[in-house]
């Protein structure tokens, strides 16, 4: 499964990326790091404090968007880093893969060889987890507004205000239903899923068709505020 839907363009968007898959899971990432070791020093392209680990555990990744597979050489290089640093273990993310004999040579080592694709494999399942525990907080906020019995409207409401209520929860189904029983499903997603769109005055415009895990976490983040508005507004508690 894959966290991001297109591939990094280059080296530094293959950094950030990275960097973004690690904060995303609650780690502290530090980029472009320069950390001491035995022979000096070394800047590492992604530092990361894993805190969800006990004890916490500290990750180097090395990311390498080159146009040919990396050499034994490099991953020789970087093993010694991880040790001289004590690195509990090390990635190195490559654009096109490893030369021949590469994986053999960190086999029962603590360093990892993978591609992009591969590192989101990896941490797929606990990204998808984190990202609904990010967001759970303004889940929390607009869940009285749909759980009986929750909030009361402040105003008299006829059928046309139970009809908005409803195009507001299917528009907004995404924040609906992250919660506990989200969680105890496993956060998973039932994809793809189709939605009434609404314009910036809550108005139907068409649908919005959802493919990807990425494009249900980057809706709900761009409609979190939004939709509390358009709930308050249909409860009466705010202006239009």
């Amino acid at each position: 499964m894959r966290i991001f839907d297109n591939e990094p363009a280059d080296w530094k968007e293959l950094q950030d990326r990275v960097a973004q898959l690690f904060s995303e899971m609650g780690c502290d990432v530090r980029v472009g790091e320069r950390v001491k070791l035995v022979r000096g020093e070394k800047e590492i392209d992604v530092l990361v404090g894993d805190p969800r680990t006990i004890p916490a555990s500290v990750y180097l990744c090395e990311c390498k968007f080159w146009s040919n597979p990396i050499s034994q050489e490099v991953i020789h290089s970087f093993r010694t880093v991880l040790a001289d640093f004590g690195a509990h273990r090390g990635f190195i993310i490559s654009k096109v893969g490893f030369q021949s004999g590469a994986r053999e040579a960190v086999k029962n080592t603590n360093l990892d060889l993978v591609t992009f694709d591969e590192l989101q494999s990896i941490f797929f399942d606990r990204w998808r987890v984190a990202m609904g525990k990010l967001f759970l907080p303004y889940t929390d906020r607009l869940f009285p507004y749909w759980d009986f019995p929750g909030k009361m409207p402040k105003i008299k409401w006829s059928k046309e205000h139970v009809n908005r209520q409803y195009l507001l929860t299917e528009a907004y189904l995404p924040l609906v239903r992250l919660g506990p029983w989200f969680e105890m499903k496993g956060s998973v997603w039932q994809l793809p899923m189709t939605l009434p769109s609404l314009d910036e005055n809550g108005s139907p415009n068409g649908t919005i068709t959802l493919t990807t895990y990425r494009q249900v976490y980057d809706f709900i983040d761009r409609s979190k505020d939004v939709a509390l508005r358009h709930f308050q507004v249909l409860y009466g508690e705010i202006d239009a």
